[in-house]
Order: structure tokens, then sequence, then C-alpha cells
């Protein structure tokens, strides 16, 4: 742009106390569902073009049970990413340009909650927006725990003071919660605000899918109850969600500055941006202790790629999990080695489980995955050193953060040149030794989802906008 935005991001007042009008101010809108596009669980938003849309934009929505004669709820929303584990798909499209396709967002957010954060931030702030309360401790035995206390996780509905936990009710008392839309996809509005004012007559539009099955995010706390989730228990109700999004306005000079620069010379965008590849992984190759070798081909060519991530999932979803279906499953003992632009990336095959989660914290600009072993992996060491614990909620979340994600950066800044350029297929090989464990299951056929973040550059013309990589 022609002008430093960054000028306009000290709200209200500038260091000189100018009235706001030399400044630039903050504007909230808030838009209702398009109610036309409500259906199949899947809703769309029209994005206000005032100004520069910011990362504190969200998406509003209130769960609610199906049973309209029910008066109490054993359930609430998965511990582990709360509200994000019911986002199905999201998308963003610029004058029908898509610029953002995600599907399962919930799973490549959670390392970024947890690497960038603490448990303890997370449960003390994000609860109150996503609902997302997952809390460890140490028990007496040495032994990494759900701490039920501080996780708002109750195991009696007749318990005291339970009526300020995440409990899911009928429409009229059932609580709202709020999805920063930078957690669905959109996290590059964290490095720059989007100049929506730019567009002019042409559409920002985001586009919600839920999931129909509330197993993928829905769990019971009640224990004592003995009941699971069925897979209808728990809807969005679609209808009554709302995008309430922030804006930067900036004084109308500028703006009229700004567009008469784009009519000289589009504006450029880069970003970073992150899309799932699907496949699946069969670990029951016929006998316990025996090794089962997988190999993959993706082709990123003429991608830059900055980062991705492994993420195993059940084909169907448990509701016997405080994770619900938003987990990574660990498979056993893992061997890892990559070929990328036709060479190996490690000089000989990882076999550390160790060094497997390092890579995670490689990946994350030096800032390690916040979640305790016994949840990141279940190998040999791990079921050695934990299998006197029958606490039944470390079994519920034992193995299911087992997130590996391989940094391809070559320490440039930006987004364009700082990654890694792949001018043929990447090939993934990965050995799993799986173990005889009830939880999770390592002997099953499950969903292998691929994460890459790649660059892409957005380019907003006078007459055009345009998406490259």
């Amino acid at each position: 742009m022609s002008v430093n935005l960054n000028e306009y991001f000290n709200l209200g007042l500038d260091s000189t106390n100018n009235p706001i009008e030399e400044a630039g101010q903050i504007n909230v809108f808030r838009t209702p569902v398009d109610t036309s596009s409500v259906n199949l669980n899947r809703i769309t938003f029209k994005v206000p073009k005032s100004g520069l849309l910011t990362a504190d934009s969200m998406l509003n929505l209130q769960f609610v049970l199906q049973d309209t004669t029910a008066t109490d709820s054993q359930y609430t929303l998965n511990l582990i990413n709360g509200a994000i584990g019911a986002i199905k798909r999201t998308r963003i499209l610029l004058d029908n340009k898509v610029l953002v396709d995600l599907q399962r967002p919930g799973l490549p957010e959670i390392v970024k909650l947890y690497s960038r954060n603490t448990q303890i931030e997370l449960a003390e702030r994000d609860y109150k927006l996503m609902g997302n309360q997952f809390r460890t401790t140490v028990d007496e035995e040495g032994l990494e725990i759900l701490k039920t206390s501080d996780t708002r996780y109750y195991t009696n509905k007749l318990a005291v003071n339970s009526l300020d936990r995440n409990i899911i009710l009928q429409p009229a008392s059932s609580k709202v919660y709020g999805i920063p839309i930078k957690h669905l996809g959109a996290d590059f509005l964290e490095a720059a605000s989007l100049p929506v004012f730019l567009l002019g007559e042409r559409e920002m539009i985001i586009e919600i899918e839920f999931f129909s099955d509330c197993r993928e995010y829905i769990v019971t706390p009640d224990k004592t109850g003995g009941s699971d989730v069925a897979a209808n228990t728990v809807k969005v109700v679609v209808e009554n969600c709302e995008l309430v999004t922030t804006h930067i306005i900036l004084p109308n000079n500028v703006e009229q500055n700004e567009l008469a620069a784009m009519r000289r010379q589009p504006v450029q965008y880069p970003l970073l941006d992150t899309y799932l590849i699907k496949g699946t992984v069969n670990t029951s190759p016929g006998g316990t202790g025996a090794a089962n070798n997988v190999n993959y081909r993706i082709n990123f060519q003429n991608r830059e790629v900055h980062n991705l991530l492994l993420c195993p999932t059940d084909i169907v979803p448990s509701s016997n999990s405080v994770l619900a279906n938003q987990k990574s499953v660990s498979l056993g003992k893992e061997v890892l080695q990559m070929k990328i632009n036709g060479q190996n990336l490690f000089d000989r095959p990882i076999t550390n489980q160790a060094n497997i989660y390092q890579l995670t914290t490689y990946s994350e600009n030096g800032r390690a995955l916040k979640l305790p072993i016994g949840a990141c992996r279940v190998d040999p060491l791990t079921l050695a050193n934990m299998s006197q614990s029958t606490q039944e909620f470390y079994l519920d979340y034992r193995g299911g953060c087992h997130y590996v994600k391989v940094d391809f950066s070559n320490g440039n800044n930006g987004v364009f040149g700082s990654g890694t350029l792949m001018r043929q297929a990447a090939v993934i090989e990965q050995t799993y030794t799986s173990a005889t464990v009830a939880n999770p299951n390592q002997k099953a056929t499950r969903d292998m989802n691929f994460y890459p973040t790649i660059s892409k550059l957005l380019s907003i013309g006078a007459n055009q906008i345009a998406i490259s990589f």
C-alpha cells in the first residue's frame, strides 16, 4: 500500500492525542447468518466491507439438546478445542475466488493453541470463548492425570456448583460460544489485517459447515450415568449463528488515496494457507509387536511449503473420550523418514520417539507442545511407566494428542522465500509397531490427515482479484 497502515492500529487516539479521525477507530459489526444459505448444516456470511478486517473477528454459535423435552444434560464440549471441534469445513471467498478452504480446522489449531500457550492460560482464558479446558496435573504416583477441578469437568451432574460448567442445555439457557476466525483458517489476519474496503462491489463470503454427528465434538462427563453420546444428541442452532467482525476504520482521505493507488497497481497481500489432504493408515498387520510400513506420495509440486502436520483420526467417532474425535491418535512406536525433492530429509530415519515429538517444537519456532507425554504417544516406554494407572480420565486422553509437525522453513523472513519449494512429490515413509491397548486402540484402520501450510499471494486490483502460489 502507499501509506504505512501500521499508524492506524493505535485505537482511538495517537501519541499526540489528535482526534480519532486522524488515527483510526474500531467498529464492530454484527452480521446475522444468511438464512437462505441454511441447509445441511452449512451457513454463509457476507463480511462488511469497511476499513481493515482484524483477527479479533469471531463466529458466535450455540449448542442445544436435540431432545426438546429434556430438562437436564450430561453433555459438554470436548476439552481439547471446545467449540472449534464442531466445524467440519471453513471456506473464505473473495469475489468467488477461494482464499481459504480448510477441513477439520480444529486439528491443526490444537497444535497452535497448546504450543503458543500453556494449559493454564487456555483453561483460564479461552474456555470463556470456546469451551476448551484441557488441564492436567500430577497425582501422588507421579502420573499426569486430568485435573477435573480446574477443567470444570464434573463427575456428577448433581455436584455442587455444577451450573457454571459447560453443560449443553435448552436454547433459553444454553451458553453462546465465540470462535475467533483466526482459529478457522484465517490466521493470516494475525500478521496483517485485511483491507476489505478495497473490495468495492465485490463480496467477501465466509462459509461454515458443521458436523452433523455431534460425537465429533461432544462428550459426556457424567461417568456415573454410564451412557455414551448418541450421534444426534446435540446440534448447532444454525439460524442463530452470528458473525461479529471488528474493523479498523481509516480516515476518508487515506481510503481514497489507497483506492487511487489500487487503480494504478494491484495491492499484494502474501499469506500462509493451510489445507487438508486425506489418506488412510492400517496398523493391524497381524500380530502384536509386528511392524507395519506405510508410504504416502503427496503432490506439492510448485508449492512453497512451510510445514506439514500429520494427524491420524478415528473414522467412526466415539464419545468415550474427553477429546471426542478432536484427537490425533498414537499408533504405537514410530519410525519416520521423508523424501523432499528426491532427497532424504533426515540423514537417517528417526526412531527416537522424543525426537519425533521435538519435530513439532521446531515447526512452532521453538515452542514445545504443552501436553503430557501420555497424551502425545503410547509406546513401550509410556506403557511401562503408566500401566499401573487406572485413573479414568487419564485413559480417556491417553495417546490422543500425537501430533507430528515437520518444519520446512529455511530461516529467512517473510512469506515467500522462507519455505521449501517442492519440485516433485513428497514421499512420507512411516513404520508403526502397535501394542495391544484399548486406550487408544492402536490396531485399527484410521484416517490419516495431512495439513500442509503453503505460501499464497492475494492480489486485489481495480477490476480483478487473483490468488496465486
